[in-house]
């Protein structure tokens, strides 16, 4: 069980961070927590029914991320902005273990030195992949509720079961499949745009670099 004092894990979580966090989530401190751990509990389950290992250790990696956000940075609705956040934290888990290769594996197996050139570029793509996540969801966090949800779950399921998925979505949306195609690439190319701004002028504020 995790100590409700620290907030999942706890590990290198900022006092300051969770505290935000909290009121967020209520004003109330008692009902701050019960909605913390409500939340903490649904995204374990979302990232278990998804197939995603370590389901609690990413729960906590999404609180962590929304917890770090600035205070200057409004969250309308906390609720679904965590699992938009989940979403894209799912992709990223099961991308991860896509490129996963076993160390026996790899050339000169068990006893094979990490390449630190290899670790570098890691670093800078890992880097990378985070701040145009932060872009992103800064970039949905403009669209309309109902434009933001469709988007994230048109994209965020497995790539094996996107067909059974979107047709699923289109009819719940109570839209063809060619016009929920048709919708969410209109909202991809608003989105798309809006990132790249976004990661430009994080580097040209010197707040990000990837050379």
């Amino acid at each position: 069980m995790h100590d409700a004092t620290s907030g999942g894990s706890g590990q290198g979580r900022d006092p300051e961070d969770m505290r935000k966090l909290l009121l967020r989530l209520d004003p109330d401190l008692v009902r701050a927590w019960e909605k913390y751990w409500d939340i903490w509990r649904r995204l374990a389950k979302y990232f278990e029914w998804n197939h995603c290992m370590a389901p609690e250790d990413l729960a906590d990696e999404v609180l962590d991320r929304v917890a770090a956000k600035p205070d200057s940075e409004e969250i309308r609705e906390v609720d679904k902005y965590l699992f938009g956040v989940a979403s894209f934290v799912c992709l990223e888990a099961h991308k991860k273990m896509h490129r996963e290769t076993h160390v026996e594996d790899l050339p000169g197996g068990e006893n094979a030195l990490p390449d630190s050139h290899d670790r570098s570029a890691e670093s800078v793509d890992k880097l990378y992949q985070e701040k145009r996540l932060d872009c992103l969801m800064q970039c949905l966090a403009k669209l309309m509720p109902g434009d933001r949800e469709l988007v994230i779950q048109y994209y965020s399921a497995e790539e094996e079961k996107q067909k059974t998925f979107r047709r699923k979505l289109a009819e719940k949306t109570g839209l063809t499949l060619d016009a929920l195609r048709v919708r969410t690439s209109r909202l991809r190319a608003h989105l798309e745009p809006c990132v790249k701004r976004c990661l430009e002028s994080r580097r040209g504020s010197g707040r990000f670099r990837t050379d």
